[in-house]
């Protein structure tokens, strides 16, 4: 037979030894005002059925407060960031009673001088822990290394700049999920010449990591599998409809063999509004990420497949490790946390638009 550990709460110690709750206190801690035999009496009860202190409640005790910032972009309803917003806030609300307090730097992710305001923000908060998916790659990269001088611990989503000091990643893995995308969009089909890549006309921003990771992992497959086919990159407008209308009429009057089209962000759906109102059926549509929109046009048909990952939960992982390892000094199990990459496609949508 295998013997278990025994561990039990002070609460439980001090019913088994008809004590106070207060009594046990003082003698775990090696207070006075217990006498001999009652100490006696809760050290022989602790001795046979363990004790597990109350790590949370501990802390409690001595009224520390956390505070934890999250730096991420402006966002609509039904945008990417918003399931990043979701997870982040789903996290501080099932951490209440533990003292933690969030306060969120928005930016506009086209705008560097936004993103830097909110790096000045957040030094001048001196925070004790920061949550960031770092779009501006070097400044996110500066504001780190000025954070980890402080040893204030950061967890990334969505991408990770290799050369920081970070306490946890939770996301994709980029440059797979391009190589992925491109089996499922062309697979080594020699047929397929040139692929249409539509991604985000950013303006003076530079592109985000993780679109270059994924376009990267896309042009290995091409390189590796089908080294006759191409990968053309255009731009599309993040708001305005019209201007996109124009650009995909343009295009497609320009290139009308082109039958195979890729986004490497979460804007698919984009796309797919076009398809659907000039009623294209000729075309084959890949997207990243479950937002609303790309499940609705999924479903529909004019995107054909999408490949996801529960982005608020990996940003509600992500803040839960920040939280673990101030109240509890936890550090993640490792380091690098990569979701699994979930293929969808109209067949098994349903079972993802159910909300958890």
């Amino acid at each position: 037979m295998i013997e278990t550990e025994k561990t039990a709460t002070m609460e439980e110690i001090a019913r088994t030894a008809g004590v106070s709750i207060g009594t046990v206190d003082r003698v775990v801690h090696n207070r006075e005002g217990v006498s001999e035999k009652t100490r006696k009496r809760v050290l022989s009860v602790i001795d046979e059925i363990g004790y597990k202190p109350n790590i949370y409640a501990s802390i409690l005790s001595r009224k520390k407060a956390f505070c934890i910032v999250a730096i991420i972009p402006y966002f609509q309803t039904g945008e990417y960031w918003e399931l990043v917003y979701r997870g982040v806030t789903r996290a501080i609300r099932q951490s209440q009673g533990l003292n933690v307090d969030l306060k969120i730097f928005y930016y506009n992710q086209f705008e560097l001088e936004s993103f830097r305001a909110a790096c000045s923000n957040t030094l001048d908060t001196r925070p004790d822990a920061l949550f960031i998916a770092p779009i501006y790659k070097e400044e996110a990269i500066r504001l780190v290394r000025q954070l980890s001088t402080l040893s204030i611990p950061v967890a990334y989503i969505d991408t990770k700049p290799e050369n920081t000091d970070y306490l946890a990643y939770f996301g994709m893995p980029l440059f797979e999920s391009g190589y992925l995308a491109a089996d499922l969009l062309v697979g080594g089909d020699p047929s397929v010449r040139e692929v249409v890549s539509f991604n985000i006309d950013r303006g003076e921003a530079p592109p985000n990591d993780s679109t270059l990771n994924r376009h990267k992992g896309f042009l290995a497959y091409l390189k590796d599998h089908n080294p006759e086919c191409r990968l053309t990159d255009y731009t599309m407008s993040p708001f305005d409809f019209l201007q996109n209308m124009k650009i995909f009429d343009r295009f497609f009057e320009e290139h009308p063999d082109v039958r195979h089209i890729i986004t490497f962000n979460s804007r698919a759906h984009l796309i797919s509004d076009w398809m659907e109102i000039r009623g294209v059926k000729d075309k084959k549509l890949l997207g990243f990420d479950m937002l609303q929109a790309n499940m609705r046009a999924l479903k529909n048909g004019t995107i054909s497949t999408l490949i996801a990952e529960r982005t608020d939960k990996e940003a509600f992982k992500a803040i839960k490790a920040l939280i673990d390892f101030l109240v509890l000094r936890q550090k993640p199990a490792q380091r690098d946390n990569y979701s699994s990459l979930d293929i969808l496609t109209r067949y098994n949508v349903d079972f993802y638009l159910v909300e958890d």
